[in-house]
């Protein structure tokens, strides 16, 4: 920790230093003109009200009125990004958002502002920089799907292996910042969609998603679960136009991928409407090598065991919202979604056996179709009002999300005579999620306020497991004894949160205090066995920003967070895979609780920005699978809480652009975790690390196309069972607008050069095992988009309807 420290510090005086001395030859900023006109008569406006916010914290920096000409101009403008607001009674509002100021760019002129009359839109003056992919906000990091064009053809696990910090492993599972334990929401809220696993999210199309924000450590305003933070998808809604807007795209790949979506919304008074649907048709095949030794007591061999397999995909996705302006300080918003998805995984396994001399003992087959298919429904119903004092509000929304999902596999085995035996496994989950929240701001004057709220989440899961076999002399379907399960869970999760939140100058800070009531009772086979847990918990969180000047900034965060293991862990029931292995769940898990501690800094320059981030983590009561051998050789996990971590990680991100049509976005990550226990007979002490980097540049040729280049380097990972051999890809992406932006093509190519490939090399004191594995990464897309109605650049309807209500109330402050 105390060498992290001194580096950060160390890094943070070179860029100071240098930020001096830079600033000495600083001129007095830059210049910000325009003319404001009525778009019908082309009449000049005087008395306009220009307002320019900083981008970073949305504070208002500067503002001026236009003269009888209807011109208007402010000086001084210091380095940075703002957002500069156009605005006049009875008229629309011009909102020109990512103005740059900077040493190079002495005067930015807006030109012709023109503003209509009677009208509730905001608009967008397109005359400015282009935003980069990752912007930061309020204690996020925030990335722009729609500006990754490698990532509009593919789904959201392809999407997500391109956001810093997040990591997607060769089974889909995500982690951020090496930690698996992570919360994922969608629009803010916990989701059914994925409460079995991350897997489903290769079913969803990436450009279904309008955002992902990532929270490394939440304040208390946020639940506290997950060790490394929240991963929040945001998806798309619509777009904030008068009369009607919409758009179809059709995306076609190698080795039979298919994409089709469209969508469209409509607005008229106080109502809109917008609705999207998606189409996804996926296949992927791969293939799997993996040589396994066993040193056991009773028998040592080799098992050589080669895996060819195929993955097929359908799913269908739509999503609508309907919003209601009651007024301009209410709105009333019902947002749903439904999904639908079937997959299979056919697999042909073959195993060789062989003694310890190297000669083979036997042959075994096995045909496997594992098939999964399910659906997911989401509702939210929300509640806005806004005062007229501003940042003045209240929200509230109740959600419901139900998932079900039927996981049927069939295995065919066949032993040395070529003998077929049929086994079958049923099983089925059902998952009900009720959410709601209320939260109320109270600001006391422009730099601080209060921020305080409630909320409940509710967890209804039921499933139930089966096996049977075919009788070869019978020609029945028979049940396996002891095989089956089933489970009955629930949990209640009430919380509470205050937090407050001050500035003075140029040091803000956040300070604020959860607390969690977590109730649990889940039962197996039919009611025999029941188990219930009951505790409460209080989870602080800290956040200090120093700004040195308008190039540096400081920013120290923490929280304490909590992991609760969740029904897989809990299971009791033993679940035996081959004849080998067994597993099981613990029902008297408790949860992991975690201290988390970050210090970033941040060096704006001209060309860029430059964002430093360390990390540590400490993990009390971590959950870890401890393993038995029996003298029969088998092998028994079963989870417990054993011992403590400590995990040290820095993350950098590079963001800025070579010119004003050619940007870059890069990041490198690494982190170690040191997990130990000297507690007990059964002791350990051993580090996992690994590194990644990404690499993105995007660059938009006049008059010809968009093009993007994306590179991923992730380095060699040591963990507790050995170590993953580095692996990279390299995606490319390009672009072409015609007629105005309603028809849009583009190509793209994923890991162009076919190096995506996952080698796993892992050994004990029983065993060693080697895992290689390659699927068929390499692919290429070609989509068609056309774009009708009204298109503009606007987030979400409803996002853009507060923002239209906060400009209305900043202008009422001014006195306007």
């Amino acid at each position: 920790m105390k060498k992290i420290t001194l580096s950060l510090i160390l890094l943070a005086l070179i860029f100071v230093s240098f930020s001096s001395s830079y600033s000495q030859d600083k001129k007095e900023g830059t210049v910000l003109k325009g003319v404001v006109v009525d778009k019908t008569s082309g009449t000049a406006m005087e008395s306009a009200t220009i307002q320019v916010f900083k981008s970073e914290d949305s504070t208002l920096y500067n503002g001026a009125s236009t003269d009888k000409s209807g011109s208007f101009i402010i000086n001084g403008i210091p380095e940075g990004l703002y957002t500069v607001k156009v605005s006049y009674i009875g008229y629309s509002t011009a909102v020109a958002k990512n103005v740059k100021a900077g040493k190079d760019r002495k005067e930015i002129n807006l030109g012709t502002v023109q503003l209509e009359v009677n009208s509730e839109m905001t608009q967008e003056i397109n005359v400015v920089d282009e935003a980069p992919t990752m912007t930061f906000e309020n204690g996020k990091k925030i990335y722009d799907v729609k500006k990754d064009l490698t990532a509009q053809n593919g789904n959201v696990l392809d999407m997500l292996k391109n956001v810093p910090s997040v990591n997607v492993d060769n089974d889909g599972n995500v982690s951020l910042r090496g930690s698996g334990n992570v919360k994922i929401l969608i629009d803010g809220k916990p989701s059914a969609l994925l409460s079995n696993g991350t897997q489903v999210l290769q079913n969803i199309p990436a450009n279904m998603i309008e955002k992902v924000e990532i929270i490394n450590n939440p304040s208390a305003k946020y639940e506290a679960e997950g060790i490394s933070g929240i991963i929040n998808l945001v998806m798309k809604q619509g777009q904030n136009n008068n009369g009607y807007n919409g758009n179809v795209k059709v995306n076609g790949g190698t080795e039979d991928k298919y994409n089709f979506g469209t969508g469209g919304s409509v607005r008229k008074g106080k109502f809109s409407f917008n609705a999207n649907y998606s189409y996804w048709n996926y296949f992927l095949p791969g293939h799997s090598i993996i040589n396994r030794s066993n040193f056991s007591s009773i028998e040592t061999r080799t098992v050589s065991q080669d895996l060819n397999w195929k993955y097929k995909g359908i799913s269908h996705y739509g999503s609508f919202g309907l919003d209601y302006d009651i007024d301009k300080l209410n709105t009333l918003s019902l947002v749903g979604n439904i999904f639908y998805y079937k997959r299979s995984i056919l697999a042909k396994n073959y195993l060789n056996f062989f003694d310890a001399s190297g000669n083979n003992t036997g042959f075994f087959r096995s045909d496997n179709n594992d098939g999964r298919n399910g659906n997911n429904l989401d509702l939210t119903l929300t509640y806005t009002k806004k005062f007229e004092q501003k940042e003045k509000e209240f929200s509230t929304f109740v959600n419901y999300s139900r998932r079900r999902e039927d996981s049927p596999i069939e295995y065919t085995n066949f032993d040395n005579s070529s003998t077929a035996y049929l086994t079958k496994k049923d099983s089925y989950y059902t998952f009900n999620f009720i959410n709601s929240q209320a939260d109320y701001i109270h600001p006391f004057n422009e730099n601080s306020k209060l921020e305080t709220g409630l909320k409940s989440n509710l967890r209804l899961i039921k499933g139930e497991l089966s096996y049977i076999y075919l009788d070869n002399n019978t020609n029945q379907w028979l049940p396996i004894a002891g095989k089956d399960n089933d489970a009955d869970y629930k949990d209640a999760i009430s919380a509470a949160y205050l937090t407050y939140s001050n500035k003075y100058k140029d040091f803000s800070y956040s300070a604020g205090l959860r607390g969690e009531h977590s109730y649990l009772d889940f039962s197996i086979l039919l009611g025999k066995e029941k188990y219930d847990q009951n505790y409460f918990d209080l989870f602080p969180s800290l956040s200090m920003t120093q700004k040195l000047g308008n190039e540096n900034q400081f920013q120290l965060t923490y929280s304490r967070r909590i992991n609760r293991p969740n029904l897989f862990l809990l299971n009791p029931f033993t679940e035996q895979f081959d004849e080998f292995t067994k597993r099981s769940g613990n029902p008297y898990l408790k949860p992991e609780y975690i201290h988390s501690t970050e210090l970033g800094y941040t060096r704006y320059l001209p060309i860029g920005s430059v964002t430093l981030s360390g990390y540590y983590r400490n993990t009390n009561n971590v959950i870890n699978f401890v393993s038995n051998v029996d003298t029969n050789g088998v092998t028994s996990s079963r989870p417990e809480n054993r011992g403590k971590s400590n995990t040290f990680g820095l993350e950098l991100i590079l963001q800025g652009g070579f010119a004003k049509w050619w940007t870059y976005n890069g990041s490198l990550d690494y982190f170690s975790t040191n997990i130990f226990d000297n507690s007990s007979s059964y002791s350990f002490d051993k580090t996992y690390n690994a590194w990644s980097a990404r690499f993105s540049t995007n660059a938009s040729i006049p008059d010809l196309f968009d093009v993007q280049l994306f590179y991923f380097y992730m380095g060699k990972q040591v963990n507790s069972q050995g170590e993953i051999r580095p692996m990279q890809m390299m995606n490319i992406a390009i672009q072409k607008a015609f007629f105005e932006k309603k028809l849009v093509l583009g190509f793209r190519v994923n890991d162009l050069f076919n190096q995506q490939r996952f080698y796993l090399n892992t050994s004990g004191s029983d065993f060693s095992q080697v895992i290689s594995q390659k699927t068929n990464s390499r692919a290429a897309f070609f989509t068609v988009t056309f774009n009708f109605g009204e298109q503009s650049n606007t987030t979400s309807k409803r996002t853009s309807q507060r923002k239209q209500r906060e400009i209305e109330s900043e202008i009422q402050q001014t006195g306007n």
